[in-house]
């Protein structure tokens, strides 16, 4: 009854094989080497970049209460000297707003620019997680395409054809193409949330201006 079951494994073949994981990437090809810099370069760039969120205290609002609380008073010295101990992003925006010898309008261009010079700096390296987000997975199914066409080389060249020795070798090539997406993936993840924190500093710095344009009267 149960033929399949007690049917004797073939001499030379084992019941299971047990996969390094460092071998196992090691058989994805060249394309690994080029994969496994991109994913370094990914992790470097995705820590120094929240290194530097944190430094300039993007959710910092403390400091800008202190600011609020000298500008509603017309104490612009006090006021200045707030941004200058703060020195985070936001205190190099509004520090523009202590300015007696200037318009309204020259202080809100002088702060749009400023602001743009900010929000430049924290999107600093994005654009290269989002470039190896779109490469990654690329170079990968090149590997894989690439690993292919040697297998089928060397198919057409031999007489020993066997369905082990052609599962063998696509497993082996498809780990270029499972890296490159995990690659990609990790690169894209890094870049939504990094480029998510950038949009709420946009949005906490109109947020204060709106604070700012209320409690005062910017001449």
């Amino acid at each position: 009854m149960n033929v399949f079951l007690q049917t004797p494994i073939p001499e030379g073949l084992t019941a299971e094989k047990s996969l390094n994981l460092v071998e196992l990437l090691m058989k994805g090809g060249w394309v690994m080497y080029p994969l496994f810099a991109l994913s370094v370069l990914v992790i470097i760039i995705a820590i120094e970049r929240m290194l530097y969120f944190g430094k300039q205290g993007v959710s910092n609002t403390s400091g800008f209460q202190e600011f609020l609380e000298n500008m509603t008073h017309g104490n612009h010295e006090q006021a200045m000297h707030v941004c200058e101990e703060n020195n985070s992003a936001w205190a190099r925006i509004f520090q523009f707003a202590t300015l007696r010898n200037k318009s309204a309008d020259e202080k809100e261009k002088l702060q749009e620019a400023a602001a743009n010079v900010e929000v430049t700096r924290l999107e600093k390296r994005l654009n290269v997680l989002s470039m190896i987000a779109s490469i990654a997975p690329l170079l990968g199914f090149i590997g894989t395409i690439a690993g292919v066409i040697v297998i089928f080389f060397d198919i057409s060249t031999t007489t020993d054809i066997s369905i082990g020795t052609i599962s063998e070798g696509l497993y082996q090539k498809m780990i270029s193409s499972a890296t490159g997406l995990v690659v990609g993936i990790l690169a894209y993840l890094s870049h939504h949330l990094l480029q998510n924190g950038v949009d709420k500093f946009v949005a906490q710095i109109e947020e204060f201006d709106l604070q700012l344009k209320a409690n005062t009267n910017r001449e």
